[in-house]
């Protein structure tokens, strides 16, 4: 599907389904990320291809430029965050990490993922659910969730790591240039 056309740069880009063939691409945005967000390996990867129920690309010139991984309330996921939020909240649609290369940042791209997950949820969530680190500080991670309306609910120290928990209602009504 041709979901949005990227103007600041000119990019066309579709969101697709992620596929095996990906798994190298995205595990190499990921690493860009560390230590914002946890490393993966490509078993894990495939881990999050089998068991969760959103799991794109943002795909700009046949290359993978960004991707969403979200996870239901009922996935058999062993994250202390996940369980954190799912504790506490229903029908959530735990985003476990969004990530976008380098090169296609403030482009609108992680929020043209959030608004296709967004309808891909139609009603069966109520609302977007995410941590985001604060030790080590993801000053930008957390400037994007706060432009797309999530609020913080919460706080965790887990040793190694610090996280602020959001959570955001859905569906997304706006389409925020997220820049």
């Amino acid at each position: 599907m041709k979901a949005n056309q990227w103007p600041r740069r000119g990019r066309e880009a579709s969101i697709r389904d992620v596929t095996e063939q990906d798994l190298l691409a995205v595990q190499a945005i990921n690493e860009e990320s560390v230590p914002a967000m946890n490393s993966l390996s490509v078993r894990r990867l495939r881990w999050f291809l089998r068991e969760a129920e959103y799991f794109r690309v943002a795909e700009s010139r046949s290359q993978v430029a960004g991707f969403l991984i979200c996870m239901a309330p009922e996935a058999p996921y062993a994250s202390p965050n996940f369980r954190w939020l799912n504790e506490r909240y229903r029908n959530l649609l735990y985003i476990d990490r969004v990530a976008v290369a380098s090169g296609f940042q403030r482009c609108g791209i992680g929020s043209a993922l959030y608004r296709d997950a967004s309808r891909k949820a139609g009603d069966r969530f109520r609302m977007f659910a995410a941590e985001v680190n604060v030790r080590p500080m993801n000053e930008r991670s957390l400037r994007f969730h706060r432009l797309l309306g999530f609020e913080g609910v919460g706080m965790r120290d887990h040793g190694y790591v610090k996280v602020q928990y959001l959570v955001r209602p859905l569906p997304l009504q706006t389409a925020p240039s997220g820049r």
